[in-house]
């Protein structure tokens, strides 16, 4: 009996991720978004071999990137589209996913054997370390990033209770894609933008550009030794998910000592339920999950994992407020 089709594309999933590796690097997506070009168009555009973009091209046929028309040229589709340059979304996140765990995920059967990250097996040195070291890798990181932030920026700000908060501290906010859209919805607050130096590449200009910089003071420094005291509301995206137990505890004991009086601190993570019965809707989760697991070493987590994990740090957690989004912020005060 032969395969299903389902099957046999789970069979082609790397070759399809690399092919679309390829057309974002090459832009392949903003180049058909001006009208149907021949394969010849378009490798005279990206600099490459004709007959192999005709090849590359009727790969993404078959996955419906591109369609290929009766007169034999390749246009746009809806898929391509969220590949575009031009729409936040999926271009920046495919390259740097590609430079951050491909390679590793080669490995996941380490990770499976040891529960440690293949990552770190791989190139013996943490995912953070070598950004630190490849400007060019950091700076598709942070892009990747600043989509995602925006996204879920959005949502946040419709969401959540502002109430009282004059200071703003965005931890590990990097090149504050996050803070600048808080700021921005409330032009009476202040930020403190806190990161190590390669998360602050670009901060400066992204908030300038904003129209926020006067309003955010850059701080450098690591959330494992102290972040910046005496504001309102401590903020962290996408941070707590990217460690284990151990040091995702630590950074909220980080937090919970800078934090006086009535401050508020808020974890924005992925909202890991107890059991799957959407597939569809838990898949950018799911896989988010894994894709810790396999570079990190984190986890995405319950809602009560993380009011246990509040608690060792001596928070007490007050509420999880949904969003429209994968995205929940869990909120917590001094316990």
């Amino acid at each position: 009996m032969k395969p299903s089709i389902e099957a046999q594309r789970l069979v082609s999933g790397f070759r399809a991720y690399m092919m679309m590796v390829a057309a974002c690097r090459l832009k392949l997506p903003d180049l058909l978004a001006a009208g149907p070009k021949t394969a010849g168009e378009l490798a005279a555009s990206s600099e490459t071999h004709a007959p192999s973009m005709q090849r590359l091209l009727r790969g993404l046929v078959v996955w419906g990137v591109v369609a290929e028309m009766p007169d034999g040229r390749f246009a746009s589709t809806p898929i391509s589209d969220d590949f575009r340059s031009d729409r936040p979304g999926l271009r920046n996140l495919t390259i740097m996913l590609s430079e951050e765990g491909y390679e590793a995920w080669g490995e996941l059967m380490y990770t499976l054997r040891t529960g440690k990250p293949a990552y770190e097996h791989l190139y013996g040195k943490s995912h953070f370390e070598r950004l630190a070291e490849e400007p060019e890798m950091s700076a598709h990181f942070n892009a990747a990033m600043v989509e995602i932030s925006a996204r879920v920026a959005r949502a946040f700000i419709t969401s959540f209770d502002f109430t009282g908060v004059s200071t703003v501290v965005d931890v590990g906010g990097g090149n504050g894609g996050m803070l600048l859209a808080v700021l921005q919805a409330h032009p009476r607050m202040r930020g403190i933008l806190f990161d190590l130096a390669q998360g602050l590449a670009g901060a400066h200009e992204t908030l300038a550009a904003a129209g926020v910089a006067d309003r955010v003071t850059l701080h450098e420094g690591s959330f494992f030794e102290a972040v910046p005291s005496g504001a309102d509301l401590y903020m962290l995206k996408s941070i707590i998910h990217d460690w284990d137990d151990e040091r995702a505890l630590a950074i909220l004991q980080t937090c919970r000592r800078a934090m006086v009086g009535g401050a508020r601190l808020v974890l924005l993570e992925r909202r890991f339920p107890e059991r799957i019965e959407n597939a569809d809707e838990m898949l950018t989760t799911v896989m988010g999950d894994l894709q810790m697991m396999v570079v990190l070493g984190g986890k995405e987590r319950k809602d009560n994992e993380y009011r246990e994990l509040m608690a060792q740090a001596g928070l007490r957690m007050t509420r999880v407020v949904p969003t429209e989004t994968e995205f929940a912020a869990f909120e917590a005060v001094v316990a």
